[in-house]
């Protein structure tokens, strides 16, 4: 019997911490297969372009949404001054609205730009 509740919390913290820790899964692979496909800080047109895909590329969908597919995991912004340096066009705010929480982001794609990858 363990008289010292302070070791259980203590192993306690250290599993949900080594959870939290794990990189989320890819649910599966897709290939990318129209040309030039714009990576973007959330799931919409409105949000700032982080950079491209081009046909052929294979990338892991964590999840969907909406006619989305988020294919990154979440990664710093590299926010300065309350903007992201990552931004090549469009909004670069730091905000939820631009899809940066806490200064980070993950990247998404249209869904309609992706394929299954027989390969995978």
């Amino acid at each position: 019997m363990i008289k010292d509740d302070s070791i259980v919390r203590s192993l306690t913290l250290v599993t949900i911490a080594c959870v939290l820790l794990v990189p989320a899964k890819a649910q599966q692979r897709m290939v990318i297969h129209v040309d030039d496909v714009k990576r973007r800080t959330c799931p919409s047109v409105e949000c700032g372009v982080i950079g491209r895909f081009f046909f052929g590329e294979s990338v892991p969908v964590y999840e969907s949404l909406s006619g989305w597919s988020r294919v990154s995991g979440y990664y710093s912004a590299g926010c300065h001054e309350g903007r992201s340096a990552f931004v090549e066009r469009g909004p670069s705010a730091c905000t939820e609205a631009n899809g940066i929480v806490r200064g980070e982001l993950a990247e998404w794609v249209r869904s309609e730009f992706l394929a299954e990858d027989v390969e995978s």
